[in-house]
């Protein structure tokens, strides 16, 4: 049985939020031997407008510990501005 799966993202500076999942290639939140990861578009629509480029030059780069994963943005210069996270929700 397929269940749906969507991602709790939140991060210092900004209002959490959750987002659908799209599939993935080889890493993500797997269910039934499919890898899912965060909605980059949906992400991106969630965080404030002066982080959207920052996330943008993140390329979606979404790092994956089990069920959960990060992004760090960054500003042109390379300083940090926040460190997205996403936690995945089955079911």
């Amino acid at each position: 049985m397929h269940r749906m799966i969507t991602f709790r993202i939140n991060g210092e500076g900004f209002k959490g939020c959750t987002v659908p999942a799209k599939q993935a290639g080889l890493v993500g939140c797997y269910e039934a031997g499919v890898p899912y990861r965060p909605d980059n578009d949906a992400v991106r629509a969630a965080l404030p407008y002066r982080w959207r480029k920052a996330f943008d030059r993140a390329g979606g780069a979404w790092w994956f510990e089990g069920d959960s994963a990060h992004v760090c943005i960054r500003d042109r210069h390379g300083r940090n501005l926040t460190i997205v996270y996403a936690h995945g929700v089955k079911g």
